[in-house]
């Protein structure tokens, strides 16, 4: 009796696996495949990679491929061209691609105000002291180009009066600073750690600066929301739980950046990951104020459009919709 029933046990424990295993493999074949692309492994975009890991996505009959592309205006070609279906990126490349006749529209705001700090020679105290010094940015031009110039001018610095030299990634920035070729750089918050051992100074925290600007978000095609918006809004929907994950969930969170910046230093990413936690908003709404100041920044506007509506740059009726649910 015995024997049968261990037997009978085991056939069952047997034939409920293989159950589940169809089922999962049934379920994993129904998921819709779609891409999504970021620029940088940094904090401001790891709430995409915590909804694939969470099982986010999944949830909402979704399969991603992340894929990291160099630079904005790749990624804005990647979406344009249907390459991309998904993107976390700057506001800044959604204006400028925009007004060049792009049909990208920004779904979620991930952050909207400067997410940098500027960091300066030891001897440099305020940022006032920064007028006719040599500051390193990434690229002339670009969107950190664009916020260390925002930031110089709430800050009471005229950045016409400032040297403005292109020196690449912070790693990069920050050597020219520490080895006196420049005077000043900004970093994100990652870099801080880094900072403290070079013995160079933090000059100010410029997400405390008094303005909106709209930064990190997730972006799509006007088009894709009118042919799929349920699939939109389940995209969306698995990045409104990745938010709530990141301020629930901090250790977990640490160790999705740590695998997703390369970064090991827990300080560092303690660093990054309590300043966002004070960025990210929830629900993640794009910030229309954010994107009046990208616009007004932007001084290549066409002709027939030197009166444009922010409005035209983010679409907020998604989030509406998932907060009526």
């Amino acid at each position: 009796m015995g024997k049968q029933y261990r037997f009978w046990l085991l056939f069952l424990t047997v034939l409920a696996a293989e159950h589940f295993t169809a089922a999962t493999q049934a379920a994993e074949k129904n998921l819709l495949k779609v891409r999504a692309g970021y620029v940088t492994p940094t904090t401001d975009n790891v709430l995409l990679p915590i909804a694939q890991k969470q099982g986010f996505l999944a949830k909402h009959g979704i399969e991603v491929e992340i894929i990291a592309l160099r630079g904005g205006v790749q990624v804005a070609q990647a979406l344009l061209s249907d390459s991309l279906q998904f993107a976390q990126m700057a506001g800044s490349v959604v204006v400028r691609s925009d007004l060049s006749g792009g049909d990208l529209v920004m779904i979620a705001g991930y952050v909207s105000r400067i997410s940098y700090f500027l960091i300066a020679k030891p001897e440099i105290k305020e940022i006032k002291a920064l007028a006719g010094k040599k500051i390193a940015t990434a690229s002339i031009g670009g969107s950190v180009d664009m916020v260390l110039r925002l930031g110089l001018k709430a800050s009471g610095v005229d950045p016409k009066s400032v040297i403005f030299l292109s020196a690449g990634a912070p790693q990069t920035r920050m050597a020219a600073v520490t080895s006196g070729q420049m005077d000043a750089t900004v970093v994100p918050p990652e870099n801080l750690a880094a900072v403290e051992k070079t013995g160079l100074k933090v000059v100010k925290d410029l997400s405390e600066l008094d303005f909106y600007i709209q930064h990190t978000g997730l972006v799509v095609r006007k088009s894709l929301i009118k042919e799929n918006r349920s699939m939109v809004k389940g995209f969306l929907a698995a990045i409104v739980d990745a938010v709530n994950f990141y301020r629930a969930h901090e250790a977990e969170t640490l160790d999705i950046l740590a695998k997703f910046t390369g970064i090991r230093e827990r300080d560092a990413l303690k660093h990054s990951y309590d300043f966002h936690k004070k960025l990210f908003l929830q629900p993640p709404y794009p910030s229309r104020d954010g994107f009046g100041t990208l616009l007004a920044e932007i001084g290549d506007k066409p002709a027939n459009m030197a009166n444009v509506n922010p409005d035209i740059f983010f679409d907020r009726s998604l989030l509406d919709e998932l907060k009526q649910k």
